[in-house]
């Protein structure tokens, strides 16, 4: 079946990203200013409370991908809860998501896409192919279009699925289908291409799709997994597309 669509993990594959320690600073010194008018609290309150607020997110991540839950967690509950729970304080809801907002700050500010990556884009869609993105993250769907629309992705893309949105992650089944099905495709006419040869590659095979691995930012070995095609710039995806798309040319 000839390709219709195709699926694009985000971090690593459209996009490199590194939460820089400048960065943090900056989104920590417009949170604490932020919790000091609302709240009233000393400035060494809260700073303690935003090193307890930071520190419990990072420890329910990497406790939960290490785990390999395919379930995203909710990132707004520590800023709710922890307050609450250390403090005897209530935080209220336009201030909690002022917070995340500017703590998502540290993460957009360090985001870069290549105008090689825009061109790939360009040029697909100018082949009328539909174009998606499948992407594992707990930051709050809203901001993450916004950061597609101000580095000029999201305009190019017809659809968009995140698992803080799905509330799943890849490579569970569901999060694949929810992005077929804003596409309107089978997975049989889509090709997914992804950094990850578990969450991305083994995923979307397990559902019918065809995967590429891209190795521009990462290079995984598995040799369980074996993608149907390997490029090691996203430049280099139109071509091996077409081999795709016509079975009786060589690739």
């Amino acid at each position: 079946m000839g390709v219709r669509a195709v699926l694009f993990d985000y971090g690593h594959t459209l996009v490199d990203f590194r939460r820089t320690e400048e960065a943090l600073l900056d989104a920590y010194e417009a949170i604490r200013a932020r919790i000091e008018a609302a709240l009233y609290m000393e400035a060494p309150e809260v700073g303690h409370l935003i090193d307890r607020v930071a520190g419990e997110i990072d420890r329910r991540v990497g406790a939960s991908y290490e785990a390999r839950r395919l379930e995203e967690i909710d990132l707004v509950a520590p800023f709710d809860e922890l307050p609450r729970a250390t403090l005897g304080l209530t935080v209220p809801p336009d201030v909690v998501q002022h917070v995340v907002a500017l703590d998502h700050s540290a993460f957009s500010k360090t985001i870069t896409v290549s105008e090689e990556t825009l061109d790939v884009l360009r040029s697909l869609r100018d082949r009328g192919l539909l174009l998606g993105l499948v992407s594992n993250v707990s930051l709050l769907p809203h901001l993450m279009r916004a950061d597609l629309e101000a580095l000029g992705i999201l305009a190019l893309l017809d659809s968009t699925t995140f698992s803080s949105e799905v509330g799943t992650r890849k490579p569970d089944p569901r999060i694949f289908r929810d992005a077929l099905e804003k596409l309107g495709v089978a997975p049989e006419e889509a090709v997914f291409v992804g950094d990850r040869l578990m969450d991305d590659v083994d995923g979307a095979q397990r559902l019918g799709m065809r995967a590429i691995l891209t190795r521009e930012f990462r290079q995984e070995e598995d040799p369980t997994v074996r993608p149907d095609a390997v490029i090691d710039r996203l430049g280099e995806l139109p071509a091996v597309l077409g081999t795709m798309d016509d079975p009786g040319r060589p690739g």
